[in-house]
């Protein structure tokens, strides 16, 4: 695995053009980091698990406005967060941020939905470099 080369720069651009081209645009950083959205929105936003431990996981008691922030363009921006790289796997995080998303049918309301994902992940065959 590779960081450093560009993926949530490239992300941002793809999110931001779809944006432009009239698209409703939903872009998922899954990184520890949790700064994929930040050139979409200018900062920082807290991640699905820490927004999760909040309610001690009890998703029900979340509303999309906890977790999902709109960016540039109207493009709605999501951090999935997770464990640091190289120590664990990112699928649980993120397979709760998708869990998420269905819950609250914001899956459905999108056109696009962009996934920015780290490039040192250990669980073998979620991501590649």
């Amino acid at each position: 695995g590779k960081g450093g080369i560009g993926k949530s720069t490239t992300s941002s651009n793809l999110s931001a053009a779809f944006s432009k081209l009239g698209h409703r645009v939903l872009q998922i950083g899954c990184d520890p980091k949790h700064d994929s959205t930040f050139t979409l929105t200018k900062k920082l936003m807290p991640t699905v698990i820490d927004v999760l431990e909040t309610v001690e996981f009890h998703s029900e008691e979340l509303r999309p406005e906890d977790y999902m922030f709109e960016g540039y363009n109207g493009v709605m921006c999501v951090e999935a967060g997770g464990p640091p790289a190289g120590t664990g796997c990112g699928g649980y995080v993120v397979g709760q941020t998708v869990k998420l998303l269905k819950q609250h049918h914001l899956l459905e309301e999108t056109d696009v939905v962009i996934f920015d994902v780290l490039g040192d992940v250990v669980c073998g065959g979620f991501a590649m470099p």
